[in-house]
């Protein structure tokens, strides 16, 4: 057994993965991003840019760090882009809009207006002594040229506008920086566009001059500061992803020692999440590809071909882990059986002591599910065998040897792909490694890809000769008794499922790696590689699917809209078209009126809304006479920004993105005040001064931005965004006043923290109406989907198992990978539905047992779908047979049960306290009535097929099982409905 499994070497202790990135790769990027900040900071103390620029100048560090440039040049231009898209809409919009809105008002009434505005001007200056310029600026700003009827145009043009982009960032989540930006101009137009006397197309330059200058300056520190290719992210991508299944793999080999602790489902979980989490975030790097522009050893075809094998490996060592996990689960669940019995099936007796205390609970209560657990424990009772009792300790022993040496020759072989990996990263043009390394890892490649190729095939014949030797009595014409063949028999199908799965693992990681040995000759030369294709970009643009490496968090993804994936769509699709048929259309009027009414209302729809209501209610005093002068002077259109951006379509989010918001606001103006009274004392602020403490505190607020979970990201701005203000302002207070100005240091701290609680207050007051979004509900409906679409994908199964074709195999991944990667973008959301209040009954732990649960039957059923294409029909009629898989009556009960808790999760409504369950148990009378004698021999053990055939059986008898588990979750949560007597639950 190897060091690396025995778990001998001391485990080093590693920072938090907020921290853990002090490596070379995560520095550069670190620095890039810094460099970008740091200098589009310093054109705040730049004397001829601030007067071009104006007092938002420091809008062009916020830019970036909104925008950093973190990842791929052509990525980073994309997000330019969608900014600049949304700057150049909002700005033609508002330019049209105040047209429009100029028009409203008679020229005869726009020019009397003028001439008393210059009266009232030229007086108050013959009086105080003041510029007349100055006073007419400040009498505008105040109201003076205010009137309703250019008001009233502004607000219905520009608050329809403000909808739509609304809408266009709930739908798509890479439209994020276009509704935002676009937005944020459309604001410009909207508070000071009434005020001004005559036409001003130039109003967003204040805002869009910092703006390109950011992003220009991004531009530039992406090409001087370690460029990175599509290529480059990628190949980094598939070394994390490599290492990753490798740790996964290592713990999982780490139970193969007798000395090591019981694998922790927990952490199997988490492991889980992190390969998937990484494989989302390789994913769309795969499709920028064709767009790359690079200089190495591969150019984007020769990358894009280890898409299909990294994906192939990442599900069998995810299904590997889940075998595990679910061993762990069934066993802790037998063991809970096992303990009292009698609780489930019994009613639980009160103490005749407690008969006088203050309670009004009846003295006998069911608990919830108890004729369910009940029979599942008579079951348990009945087999009398664990999962550990039904493996013969000397067959374990070699179990455990093999197992040990297929577990090394995947890691090594993992690994020697990671160092290809990491060997062709490092080839560029100013830096080539040597022939020598080049052909010494060559070789090692070759070595170990002919080591795992013996490694599986005596894998398969020693393990399987060890089970035939450690079985012997079964195979033989005087065997055991019934009790002890079951339990042999079972200890078989065990140890061929692992087999099958360690088999798939190292098929997969030779399959790897023999890509890899394939074109790794090719690494010993540099060249120029040019696009190839420029179409992924528009359809990017346009597409909801199609995402951006390293652009926007993984949180931001709508779970409804990866629910339905369109691997199970075609295959749904193909199916009815085998049929013939069509769903009954509605009439075309019904259809539209109904249409319209779920387009006003839907969670989009109602965000929109709300954004259009708060807008309205924070900028109104920007346009009205008496409170102009005070909304401009106390910089009102920050605080409508912090309403805006705060609004988030469900509650969840939204209560932890007020809590992340102003820590960030507090935290990022104390650090503000801290640069700025130390970079300028009781002066007027140094110039050179502040740029040094810059430098610094910008490091603080760039590892926020980069390495904070997602769900953190919007305190992280906001704190910057806060830093920023309190600095900037400040030097343009002392340095070049305008009126308006909210003063210096601490001042300008108290008042943006005062803007932001008015935001967060609108934004929650409005959040509220017309009832709050619930997040709980949003997530229900989500896992309804999910279980509907594993209805779906049993469907499915059965149309594959009744006919002979290899469908099944090519579908199983896609429909796999889809599904997962749903369940999995409703994680942060269960999270925090801790902070929510909700009258749904589901909370975040239960919530999580549901999402679990799916996970693991889409895995089972992915399994049972591979099998349909790959088992001879002979097995597969076999299976039928047995266990009723094609027989009417059991699909009915398996997709009744899947009905009901689908239903339940839609609409909260208790199931019913007597189904068909538990399906375990079923099946196995199913199995009673129809028994068939069929004779094991050892020559059935070594066919390949009947091991395939092991796992199938376990798969489907595990399905049945998390079906039955699903279903005592959700009555856990909302109890039974329509109760029958004890007696007749008795008789059934």
């Amino acid at each position: 057994m190897s060091n690396r499994i025995d778990g001998s070497p001391p485990k080093q202790r590693r920072l938090p993965a907020f921290l853990d990135h002090f490596n070379t790769r995560d520095l550069k990027i670190f620095f890039r991003c810094w460099a970008a900040a740091w200098v589009a900071a310093l054109l705040i103390f730049i004397g001829p840019v601030a007067d071009n620029f104006g007092s938002a100048t420091f809008f062009a560090c916020l830019v970036l760090f909104m925008l950093p440039p973190s990842g791929v040049l052509f990525v980073f231009i994309l997000g330019s882009l969608s900014l600049y898209i949304g700057i150049g809409l909002a700005w033609a919009w508002g330019v049209i809009t105040m047209k429009a809105a100029l028009a409203a008002r008679p020229e005869a009434d726009t020019q009397a207006r003028v001439a008393a505005l210059q009266q009232a001007a030229a007086t108050e200056a013959q009086s105080t002594g003041s510029s007349a310029a100055g006073i007419a600026q400040r009498m505008i700003y105040d109201g003076w040229m205010l009137d309703a009827r250019v008001t009233a145009v502004v607000y219905c043009m520009l608050c329809v506008f403000i909808y739509f982009l609304s809408r266009l960032r709930a739908s798509n989540p890479k439209t994020a920086f276009t509704a935002i930006f676009g937005i944020i101009i459309t604001d410009l137009f909207l508070c000071y566009g009434p005020l001004l006397p005559s036409f001003n197309g130039t109003l967003p330059l204040a805002l869009v001059k910092p703006a390109a200058a950011g992003t220009g300056l991004g531009f530039a520190c992406s090409i001087l500061f370690f460029p990175q290719s599509t290529s480059d992210i990628v190949l980094e991508g598939i070394g994390d992803l490599l290492r990753l299944m490798e740790d996964s793999l290592q713990y999982s080999a780490s139970a193969l020692s007798k000395e090591s602790e019981p694998l922790d489902p927990q952490q199997l979980q988490n492991r889980r999440t992190k390969i998937i989490g990484q494989y989302r975030k390789l994913d769309p790097s795969f499709g920028f590809l064709p767009l790359d522009f690079s200089i190495g050893s591969w150019g984007a075809e020769t990358v894009a071909t280890f898409k299909e094998p990294m994906r192939q490996l990442s599900a069998v060592i995810l299904s590997l882990a889940e075998f595990h996990k679910s061993a762990i689960e069934s066993r802790l669940k037998t063991q809970e059986l096992n303990k009292s019995p009698s609780d489930t099936k019994e009613l639980v007796e009160r103490d005749q002591e407690k008969k006088h205390k203050k309670e009004k609970k009846a003295n006998k209560q069911w608990k919830v599910g108890a004729h369910h657990l009940a029979q599942v424990a008579d079951l348990v009772k009945g087999l009398q065998y664990t999962e550990d009792h039904s493996v013969d300790p000397d067959v374990a022993n070699e179990f455990t040897r093999h197992s040990t040496a297929a577990m090394d020759a995947c890691l090594e072989g993992i690994r020697a792909t990671g160092e290809c990996v990491r060997f062709v990263e490092r080839q560029h043009w100013y830096h080539k490694a040597s022939p020598t390394a080049h052909e010494e890892l060559y070789e090692r490649t070759k070595t170990v890809l002919e080591k795992l190729r013996q490694t599986k095939t005596s894998f398969l014949h020693d393990m399987t000769e060890s089970l035939i030797t450690g079985y012997a009595q079964l195979f033989e014409n005087d065997g055991p008794d019934e009790n002890t063949r079951a339990d042999q028999v079972a200890g078989i199908i065990i140890c061929m499922n692992f087999q099958e799965h360690m088999a798939n693992a190292l098929d997969k990681t030779e399959g790897l790696l023999a890509r890899m040995s394939d074109v790794f000759p090719e690494a010993t030369r540099i060249r120029l590689w040019w696009p190839t294709s420029l179409k992924y970009a528009a359809r990017w643009m346009l597409g909801k699917k199609d995402k951006a490496p390293t652009l926007a968090p993984a949180s931001d993804d709508d779970p409804d809209q990866a629910s339905a994936g369109d691997a199970t769509q075609s295959a749904q699709e193909k199916l009815r078209i085998r049929r013939g048929y069509r769903p009954r259309t509605r009439h075309p009027l019904g259809k539209a009126v109904i249409g319209t009414y779920h387009w006003l209302t839907c969670d989009e729809g109602l965000y929109a809304l709300r954004m259009v209501v708060v807008t309205i209610a924070v900028s109104i005093a920007a346009v009205l006479p008496h409170t102009a002068g005070f909304f401009y002077r106390e910089k009102g259109f920050w605080g409508l920004i912090m309403a805006q951006t705060g609004l988030l379509v469900y509650m969840a989010d939204f209560t932890f993105s007020v809590l992340a918001r102003l820590a960030g606001t507090i935290g990022g103006g104390v650090l503000g005040l801290l640069a700025w009274y130390i970079g300028s004392g009781n002066g007027p602020g140094n110039p050179y001064g502040l740029s040094a403490v810059l430098a610094v505190m910008l490091i603080i607020f760039l590892w926020i931005r980069l390495y904070l979970p997602p769900n953190l990201l919007a305190g992280g701005i906001m704190g910057a965004a806060t830093f920023l203000l309190v600095v900037a302002y400040s030097y343009v207070d002392t340095h070049n006043p305008t009126y308006g100005d909210p003063g210096v240091g601490y001042n300008v701290f108290w008042r943006r923290l005062l803007l932001v609680l008015i935001g967060i207050g609108a934004a929650t007051i409005v959040q509220m109406l017309p009832h709050p979004p619930s997040a709980s509900r949003h997530v229900c409906k989500s896992l309804s989907r999910s279980l509907r679409t594993l209805s779906d994908h049993y469907a499915l199964l059965l149309s594959c198992w009744g006919r002979a074709g290899n469908e099944g195999k090519t579908i199983t991944e896609p429909i796999w990978l889809e599904l997962t990667e749903s369940l999995v973008l409703l994680e942060p959301m269960i999270y925090n539905l801790r902070f929510e209040f909700s009258s749904s009954q589901f909370d975040s732990k239960s919530l999580g047992q549901v999402k679990q649960l799916c996970h693991a039957l889409n895995g089972f059923l992915a399994r049972l779908i591979a099998a349909s294409a790959t088992l001879p029909q002979e097995y597969k009629d076999r299976l039928a047979q047995q266990m009723g898989i094609l027989d009417h009556r059991c699909i009915g009960e398996i997709m009744a049960v899947l009905g009901v808790c689908e239903q339940a999760l839609r609409t909260g409504d208790a199931p019913p306290e007597i189904l068909p369950t538990p399906l375990v148990r079923r099946a196995l009378d199913f199995w009673q009535t129809h028994q068939t004698e069929y004779l094991l021999s050892a020559d059935m053990v070594r066919d390949e097929d009947y091991r395939r055939y092991c796992v199938a059986l376990g798969s489907y008898v595990r399905f049945l099982g998390k079906i039955d588990e699903l279903v005592l979750v959700i009555k856990g949560v909302l109890g039974e409905a329509h109760l029958v007597s004890k007696d007749l639950i008795d008789l059934v």
